[in-house]
């Protein structure tokens, strides 16, 4: 995992330092989506060896979703293309990672359209803000995504991670790694309602041009700051006990 290691694996160094628990006070203002682009399907980037990302004979639980019967809100960005943008997610259960979905958001002042990018995703636990695990993948948007516009970005194949989310209260981070085209103001597509699971009405922001790392209110008055997620994990949970992680193991050998 060269880039999971060297990414969210830093990454995942830096936020958990960071994780406040109080709401930070600052004006943040939600910015017009104008389209969305066509929804786009990766997979994650594998260390050698770590197989083709097939997914175990199991039926896939949908434990978080803000995406599928989801509207969007509004968007946030910042010209800090290094920001960090987030939420607390509190899920309907636990197992291991099968296929996460998120968005990006090129704000209607941007220079231009967004051709490719490179995302590091990190997951946290909630209470303890212990890093469960995190990974990176690459999205073509072929033409470019244009300003005003967001993506949501499926990522599938994800198991051989074996990223196992053990708590029903997380934290997901996201930031642009690495991208081709003029667009220099990313960020999220805000989606509402949730349709599986709950969050506050705040969300994560670590920007240069927001604030230093904390959970952030939108609007005045705040309204719901939900950045579109959605987890699917293999069910039944899978178990810490060495016995089931192990057998767990094998079928990524």
């Amino acid at each position: 995992m060269r880039v999971v290691t060297r990414g969210a694996a830093l990454l995942a160094a830096a936020v958990i330092c960071l994780l406040p628990l109080a709401v930070a006070h600052a004006q943040l203002t939600p910015e017009p989506i104008t389209g969305q682009f066509t929804d786009q399907s990766v997979r994650p980037e594998l260390a050698p060896g770590k197989g083709g990302g097939t997914t175990p004979p199991n039926l896939l639980a949908v434990v978080y979703d803000k995406t599928t019967a989801s509207a969007p809100n509004f968007g946030l960005s910042s010209s800090d293309l290094a920001a960090v943008w987030g939420d607390e997610l509190f899920t309907l259960g636990t197992g291991l990672l099968s296929t996460h979905k998120f968005t990006l958001f090129s704000t209607g002042s941007s220079a231009g359209n967004l051709l490719t990018a490179t995302v590091g995703v990190s997951f946290f636990d909630g209470p303890t803000s212990t890093f469960l695990g995190g990974y990176t993948t690459n999205i073509n948007f072929g033409a470019g995504l244009p300003p005003g516009s967001y993506s949501i970005i499926t990522v599938t194949g994800l198991d051989p991670l074996l990223i196992l989310l053990n708590s029903t209260d997380l934290v997901v981070t996201q930031t642009v790694m690495s991208k081709t085209g003029p667009a220099n103001r990313l960020g999220i597509a805000s989606l509402n309602p949730i349709t599986s699971g709950s969050s506050p009405i705040s969300m994560y922001i670590n920007a240069s041009t927001v604030g230093p790392a904390s959970f952030y209110n939108v609007g005045n008055p705040p309204v719901p700051a939900n950045p579109g997620y959605q987890i699917a994990v293999n069910s039944p949970p899978v178990g810490t006990v060495p016995s089931t992680w192990g057998r767990l193991r094998k079928l990524y050998r």
